[in-house]
């Protein structure tokens, strides 16, 4: 395990569901990490101020700012699980594997061809698209 107690990390994305946090504690044998959610995106901004266990291989190291579209503000209610179209699941998708690679600092109009071109590959093999829809739905289903 190469993480270490009070190390800022993240698990998923913000074009989905996003948590990010001090490790507060970390279970060498179980290879469980105990995270402080610090910052989150909307629909999760209720876990803010909790601690929530990841499994250690789950979480990354944070480097750098926290991505846009979060937030550190805790909210009191839990939202209903997001409503996303087929279409915008395959687009948020390939935005993930595009700020995954790229981060996000591209000039807009590079960015947008890139998850256009992205989003394209993905909806032409019908397998990995629809593999791409039933795992966003168990995502979206359950949003902690």
């Amino acid at each position: 395990m190469m993480l270490h107690v009070g190390e800022r990390v993240y698990w998923g994305a913000p074009e989905v569901i996003y948590l990010e946090g001090k490790i507060t504690s970390l279970n060498e044998q179980k290879q469980i990490a105990i995270v402080h959610i610090e910052r989150a995106t909307p629909h999760s901004a209720h876990l803010i101020g909790s601690s929530v266990p990841f499994s250690a291989d789950g979480v990354k190291p944070l480097s750098g700012d926290s991505p846009p579209g979060t937030t550190d503000q805790r909210r009191m209610q839990r939202l209903p699980p997001q409503q996303m179209s087929d279409d915008e699941k395959i687009r948020r998708t390939a935005a993930v594997a595009i700020h995954e690679r790229y981060g996000y600092k591209l000039p807009e109009e590079q960015e947008k061809e890139l998850i256009d071109q992205v989003a394209h590959a993905l909806n032409s093999d019908t397998a990995l698209r629809t593999r791409i829809i039933a795992s966003m739905d168990e995502v979206l289903k359950r949003e902690f």
